[in-house]
């Protein structure tokens, strides 16, 4: 159920996006270029949380720059689909700068002291093993695609609503630092019994 409903969210979102798509199949941009722009613009939006304790205004650009990274995430396989250039190292790398550019975005909220350094480390931990579960899993042919409810688009949808609320109330960063701690968590242990039943039942089934 879960993977059906992640899998119709791509199909909408590349249905929408198709036009920026085929624009960019058609200037002949490579999708690892894409991954590229994915890396800096989270880098550039890493440099602007940092900023924002002392210029709050700081966090409408963090605002900004996260929104083009998740928006150049999300089309650089599309972009690899359209142009018939999907590979594994594509998809090795894409995942390894997807999660470098989330750690420094988190890592620059949290040393700007804009949150308390244990929900901002827990937030960074539990995000992080949300994916670290999905792809021990999947090497044992248990897909964990859209099992939870806090993985990396709804993670930053909530971090990008709570920065343009921050300027005017300052905890509303700690809040959501809060809730994606708590909740990735919960999406990791969710996971957890999702893929030991899994593989318990398949266990039971070779012994049957």
């Amino acid at each position: 159920m879960a993977s059906r409903r992640r899998k119709l969210e791509e199909e909408v979102f590349e249905k929408f996006s198709a036009g920026f798509i085929e624009r960019l199949s058609r200037l002949g941009i490579k999708p690892m270029a894409v991954t590229a722009l994915a890396f800096i613009t989270a880098l550039a939006s890493a440099a602007f949380y940092y900023l924002g304790a002392v210029a709050p205004a700081s966090y409408f650009l963090a605002v900004i720059f996260l929104a083009l990274s998740g928006f150049f995430d999300a089309v650089d396989g599309a972009v690899a689909r359209r142009l018939k250039m999907t590979s594994d190292l594509g998809a090795f790398l894409d995942s390894v700068f997807d999660k470098l550019g989330e750690a420094a975005i988190y890592v620059a909220i949290i040393a700007s002291g804009a949150v308390s350094a244990f929900w901002g480390a827990f937030a960074l931990t539990s995000s992080l093993m949300v994916s670290y579960v999905r792809h021990r899993a999947e090497p044992l042919g248990v897909n964990l695609k859209g099992v939870g409810f806090m993985e990396r688009a709804e993670r930053t949808i909530l971090l990008i609503i709570a920065s343009i609320i921050t300027p005017f109330i300052k905890q509303a960063l700690e809040i959501s630092m809060i809730l994606i701690a708590v909740l990735a968590m919960i999406t990791v242990a969710w996971r957890m019994i999702y893929a030991i039943q899994t593989l318990r039942a398949r266990a039971s089934h070779k012994r049957s």
